[in-house]
């Protein structure tokens, strides 16, 4: 029963994969996890490109050069295609990629007064209102178009690495197919608004398009998934959910009335939910968004 071992499970030694927003967050954390486990050759793509030779520096010294520091820029085509081709010249398919650049918006939800009282609508409009059009739509560029022309940009090698499979054999679990996984947010679900508008409506757009391309990319066998996180410490959550320097994982970091587990997710949560989808058991996945949460996601939508 050697195929139920954890080794064979999880297996992704010799896979290429390409990471967006890999120079801090999740997407640092699924690339060393990716790296720490024997992937070949880890692409991950940022604007920063210190933040991406960090990502590098704090992988097991026999991992760093499976790590490949790309600059980009999720929102300009430009700057994707370059990307792209500075990645096909080192490699002839992608096994995996992960789209996973994201920002926060300006911060506009539905405020009220010091004493709980709802804000006079005239001064809930001028506060909606004086966000600058322009920081809203920022949001999207990243968050959405961003995600969005970034599968596309990868299309050719992700259907290369399915070519690169072997014929199928009767009664043998056959390779997982190319895969996309799209990092979205549990704010894609809830009609609360914990952070803000463009943020909310980006992610739900995001859970959308998980949707879409894995319906449209089926004749290519292009595999599109989606990951829905929760609190997870981060750049963008210092300041709003954690303090400086904890991450909340312990239990009782939090009230079980904002998460019922009591604690926020931990970088093992998150790299075993990418090896799991990456390796032979995720392989039949396919449309799927898996929330990774606590439970937090059940909180907002009861509390509305």
């Amino acid at each position: 029963m050697s195929h139920l071992e954890a080794s064979n499970l999880y297996n992704v030694k010799g896979l290429v994969a390409v990471i967006t927003g890999g120079g801090s967050g999740l997407g640092r954390t699924m690339a060393l996890a990716l790296a720490t486990n024997g992937a070949a050759r880890i692409f991950i793509i940022g604007r920063r490109e210190g933040a991406l030779k960090e990502t590098v520096s704090l992988a097991p010294a026999a991992a760093k050069d499976s790590i490949i520091p790309v600059q980009g820029d999720v929102t300009s085509q430009e700057s994707l295609r370059s990307a792209y081709d500075k990645i096909a010249s080192q490699t002839d398919h992608v096994d995996l990629l992960i789209v996973n650049s994201g920002i926060l918006g300006p911060p506009a939800i539905i405020k009220r007064k010091d004493d709980g009282s709802l804000l006079p609508i005239s001064e809930l409009k001028d506060y909606l209102w004086n966000i600058p059009m322009a920081e809203f739509t920022k949001v999207f560029e990243v968050n959405t178009t961003g995600a969005y022309y970034t599968a596309i940009a990868f299309l050719p090698l992700l259907d290369a690495a399915n070519k690169r499979r072997a014929a199928p054999e009767k009664n043998k679990l056959s390779p997982p197919l190319a895969q996309i996984i799209m990092t979205s947010s549990i704010a894609g679900y809830s009609r609360r608004v914990p952070f803000d508008f463009a943020y909310n409506l980006s992610k739900g757009a995001v859970n959308h398009l998980v949707k879409a391309l894995s319906t449209s990319l089926t004749d290519y066998q292009i595999r599109v998934n989606g990951i829905a996180p929760g609190l997870y410490m981060s750049e963008m959550s210092v300041g709003t959910n954690f303090e400086e320097g904890n991450k909340g994982v312990s239990d009782g970091s939090f009230d079980p009335e904002k998460i019922p587990i009591t604690r926020a997710g931990g970088e093992e949560d998150i790299a075993g939910l990418v090896l799991w989808m990456a390796g032979a058991s995720g392989g039949y996945l396919n449309g799927n968004i898996t929330v990774t949460d606590g439970g937090r996601l059940s909180v907002l939508q009861s509390s509305y």
